[in-house]
C-alpha cells in the first residue's frame, strides 16, 4: 500500500521528467492513453487473471501504449545485475514473440518470474537472472512454462535501455559462460573408432558433414577448419571410396546445416526429405558412437 500511495502520488510528473530526459527529449510528450496498472507486482499475478478491470489505470504516451501493454512494478532482487531493484516501476508487453536477451515475465508452475530469456548455441533454452545468488533454470519439454510479457520501458531508471539491459546480460553470460558444465572432449582413439564405425554408412564425401560438425560441437575440431576434419578422414580412412573434400564440406553448410548438429531441421536445411536425412543418419550415427 505504501509503494502504491508512493507512486500515485507523483507518477506522471516522474514518469514525464524521465521520458524527457531520453528518447523524448526533443519530441512532445502527450499522456493521452490509458495503461493498466496492477500492484500486485510482476511475480503476484498475470493481467489477464485480475479480472477485466484492473485496480489502478494510468495515462502514458500513445508512443508506449499498446492494447498488449501493461505496468507493474519488480518484486525480488535477482535482476539487480541489470539495475532492476524491487520496487521499480516497469512496462511490459505481453507479446507473441520473444527474443535471445529478452527481460521477460514469464511462469512457471503457477510461479511468476522475472528473468533473461536467453537460448545457448545448443539451443536449450533458458531463464537466466542476474543475480549469483540465483541459479539459472533450464526449460525442457516438461517445463510448464508460459511467456506472459517482455519489458519494454524501466521507469525507475529511464537511462538504462533495452539496449544496455542486453549488453548487460551478455556481460553475466561471458562470465558464467554456460549454465551447465560442458561435455568432456572425446579422445582421438574414441573418434578413429566413431569414424571406422559410421564410414560403411557414408555414400558420397560431402555427407560426412554431419559427423564433421558433431565433432566441432564437442570441441574436438575446432568450428570451421573443414580442412583439419579432411586431414583426419584421410589418415583414418585412407583407403575410403568417398573421402571428404574440404570446399565441398564448406559450401554445404549453409542455412542450418552450418549450426549445431542438435538444431538440424529438413524445413531448414539446404537439401530435402531423403537428401536431408542422408546427412543427418550420419552425424545422428557419429553423435551415438561417441562417448
Amino acid at each position: 500500500m505504501e509503494r502504491k500511495m508512493k507512486f500515485k502520488e507523483a507518477n506522471i510528473k516522474e514518469i514525464e521528467a524521465a521520458m524527457n530526459k531520453n528518447e523524448y527529449e526533443k519530441i512532445p510528450v502527450v499522456f493521452d492513453t490509458p495503461v493498466p496498472f496492477y500492484d500486485l507486482g510482476v511475480s503476484c499475478g498475470l493481467p489477464n487473471e485480475l479480472g477485466e478491470i484492473p485496480p489502478e489505470i494510468i495515462m502514458m504516451p500513445c508512443q508506449l501504449a499498446r492494447p498488449s501493454v501493461f505496468m507493474s512494478w519488480a518484486k525480488g532482487d535477482s535482476m539487480e545485475g541489470v539495475n532492476i531493484h524491487s520496487g521499480d516501476m516497469l512496462i511490459m508487453d505481453n507479446v507473441q514473440k520473444y527474443y535471445n536477451h529478452d527481460v521477460v515475465l514469464a511462469r512457471i508452475d503457477g510461479e511468476e518470474l522475472l528473468k533473461t530469456y536467453y537460448v545457448d548455441e545448443e539451443g536449450r533454452h533458458w531463464l537466466l537472472p542476474s543475480n549469483d545468488k540465483y541459479d539459472a533454470i533450464l526449460l525442457t519439454e516438461d517445463t510448464n512454462v508460459q511467456f506472459c510479457g517482455r519489458l519494454i520501458w524501466h521507469i525507475d531508471a529511464p537511462r538504462e535501455t533495452t539496449r544496455n539491459i542486453r549488453e548487460a546480460i551478455t556481460r553475466y553470460l561471458n562470465k558464467h559462460r554456460t549454465p551447465v558444465e560442458a561435455s568432456r572432449v572425446p579422445t582421438y582413439e574414441e573418434v578413429v573408432e566413431a569414424l571406422n564405425s559410421i564410414a560403411p554408412m557414408v555414400k558420397a564425401g560431402r555427407r560426412w558433414l554431419g559427423a564433421c560438425r558433431v565433432l566441432m560441437d564437442c570441441g574436438f575440431i575446432h568450428k570451421g577448419c573443414y580442412d583439419k576434419f579432411c586431414e583426419l578422414v584421410d589418415s583414418v580412412l585412407p583407403t575410403h571410396a568417398h573421402l571428404p573434400k574440404a570446399a565441398e564440406l564448406q559450401r554445404m553448410a549453409t542455412l542450418c546445416f552450418s549450426k549445431p548438429f542438435r538444431k538440424w531441421k529438413d524445413e531448414t536445411a539446404p537439401v530435402h526429405g531423403g537428401h536431408f536425412e542422408a546427412y543427418y543418419e550420419i552425424g545422428e550415427a557419429m553423435l551415438e558412437k561417441l562417448p
